[in-house]
């Protein structure tokens, strides 16, 4: 395996990557179940990829996991498709918005039932690592040689991916007139 051919912001990425996974496992909530005065009480845990929703956890969990593969493959010798340092850094920036959003939101309690719900540390875990692969993937960026400019420009966002920047070399033109497509083969039979 060679580290060199990750970049320190990339290593970065990856191994907050690879928190935000193992936390998404942890109690990101505990409901507490007081009991009727205090006798026969109860709590149960709920992690990220149970009843909390797809977009909260679980989806960030596996585009951490993906990520990490397209970023670690190529030190083993795997040829991967490479991704531009731009759409790790907006992963890692939408996976600290959304769990800071679910702790913001939290769940809903009943105190009344004698029931409270608490985030735990799997949550705050998490929001430390996205927000360490968010730093990670600004690092990736300015590694690439993107300034913060850069982010402004939707030409240069989308030159990064592939696309059409409005520049480059115009389309090859249209065929001579008078020639057509070769026929069809004949049937087989």
């Amino acid at each position: 395996m060679d580290l060199s051919k990750i970049s320190k912001g990339g290593q970065i990425w990856a191994g907050a990557g690879i928190v935000f996974f193992i936390a998404s496992f942890l109690p990101w909530y505990t409901a507490e179940y007081k009991g009727v005065s205090g006798i026969g009480g109860a709590s149960v845990d709920a992690n990220a990829w149970g009843d909390l929703g797809f977009l909260w956890g679980s989806l960030w969990a596996l585009l951490f996991l993906a990520g990490i593969a397209l970023l670690v493959l190529p030190a083993f010798g795997v040829a991967v498709p490479k991704l531009p340092a731009v759409a790790y850094m907006a992963v890692a920036g939408l996976a600290t918005v959304f769990t800071l959003l679910k702790l913001l939101i939290g769940e809903d309690d009943a105190p009344e039932f004698g029931i409270t719900v608490d985030a735990s540390l799997g949550l705050y875990l998490a929001i430390v690592a996205a927000a360490a692969a968010a730093f990670g993937g600004f690092m990736m960026f300015k590694e690439s040689g993107g300034e913060l400019n850069d982010l402004k420009d939707m030409n240069k966002l989308k030159g990064q991916f592939g696309g059409n920047t409005g520049g480059g070399t115009p389309p090859p033109p249209p065929p001579p007139p008078g020639m057509s497509p070769p026929p069809p083969p004949p049937p087989m039979g």
